[in-house]
């Protein structure tokens, strides 16, 4: 199950309190639990008891291509999300909600890369047949 994408399910940046935003800072040596920053807060070298500015770091963003360039992972989300809502084949509403992509775009790359897509019809068919069969022992008893 996708869950819908909600800005508050990231933690605060540790510096400001603000929500983080894409791109934000992972510190890679503070843990277990993350340590996050904003970018205004990296730059201005915040620190915070064993958090130290020259701390290795990585930059944490969705904003990468995943199945074909032009899509985002954000993007891909989206879609996916945007599907969900609207109904398969609503491309028009799919695409109003996308915002980024028109009614050709997103109909074309959903049948390509979630039904064309030989793993993902695959893995459908098992849960199809799956299901059938579930069913099927739930009327014998």
């Amino acid at each position: 199950i996708l869950n819908k994408y909600d800005p508050f399910d990231k933690p605060p940046c540790r510096g400001c309190s603000s929500y983080l935003v894409e791109p934000y800072i992972k510190c890679v040596e503070c843990g277990p639990s993350p340590f996050l920053l904003c970018l205004q807060c990296f730059t201005r070298g915040y620190e915070y008891k064993k958090h130290q500015s020259d701390h290795k770091y990585e930059i944490m963003t969705s904003d990468f291509p995943v199945l074909e360039p032009g899509w985002t992972a954000q993007e891909e989300m989206a879609l996916l999300e945007a599907v969900m809502d609207c109904g398969f084949g609503n491309w028009q509403d799919v695409a109003y909600q996308m915002r980024t992509k028109t009614k050709e775009e997103c109909e074309g790359h959903y049948m390509k890369n979630f039904i064309n897509n030989p793993l993902f019809s695959s893995t459908l068919l098992n849960l199809r047949q799956m299901e059938d069969h579930l069913s099927r022992t739930a009327d014998t008893h």
